[in-house]
């Protein structure tokens, strides 16, 4: 099937919703300067690398809300905020409440940027939520969170930090989003 014939399948389901804001066809609420969904043009990538063409982009149902897509960016370098995919994948922190709940989020070697700017390694939607919030940063097998002098602060635990080495079930709240920090490397040394 040809990219054309996708968007002429896709076209029909577009709308816009001003209650609900900027929706992508898969449901993930975005930003209003956003031109694409961070969170499925990972998906995108993975699936024209594996061969999947253009064809295996998912086809939105109808009523999920406002989508945009741009043509240029649906083979370029950004997934999920932009994590570089070459990075080990060390430890994951798993969104507890509000509309990020139940994703997770992958940490990778090194340093981690989190915040709502299009560029974070991690992009979060909250209002609470700086544009560089925080990083979570893996080094000699050790995390440590720090804040980036964020509006509202970086929270572990319920005690707010400027800098804080993590463990396996910490809980960080940034903005009004908890996570529950997850690292199987922690777990095994502990056992």
């Amino acid at each position: 099937m040809s990219f054309l014939a996708i968007v002429d399948r896709i076209l029909p389901f577009l709308k816009k919703d001003k209650q609900q804001g900027k929706v992508c066809p898969n449901g993930h609420v975005m930003h209003p300067s956003w031109d694409t969904c961070p969170y499925c043009l990972e998906m995108q990538q993975a699936m024209m690398a594996g061969g999947g063409g253009v064809s295996a982009i998912p086809m939105p149902s109808a009523g999920q809300g406002t989508a945009m897509l741009n043509v240029q960016e649906i083979g370029g370098e950004k997934g999920r905020g932009s994590q570089d995919k070459s990075r080990e994948v060390c430890g994951w922190m798993v969104a507890l409440n509000g509309q990020h709940k139940g994703e997770d989020f992958r940490l990778r070697v090194g340093k981690n940027v989190l915040g709502t700017a299009a560029d974070c390694d991690i992009v979060l939607t909250d209002k609470k939520i700086s544009r560089k919030h925080a990083t979570v940063r893996y080094e000699g097998g050790e995390f440590q969170i720090a804040d980036l002098d964020s509006s509202n602060g970086t929270f572990v635990n319920d005690e707010k930090v400027q800098k804080h080495d993590l463990i396996d079930n910490d809980i960080v709240k940034l903005g009004d989003i908890e996570f529950e920090f997850k690292c199987r490397a922690m777990r095994e040394k502990r056992e």
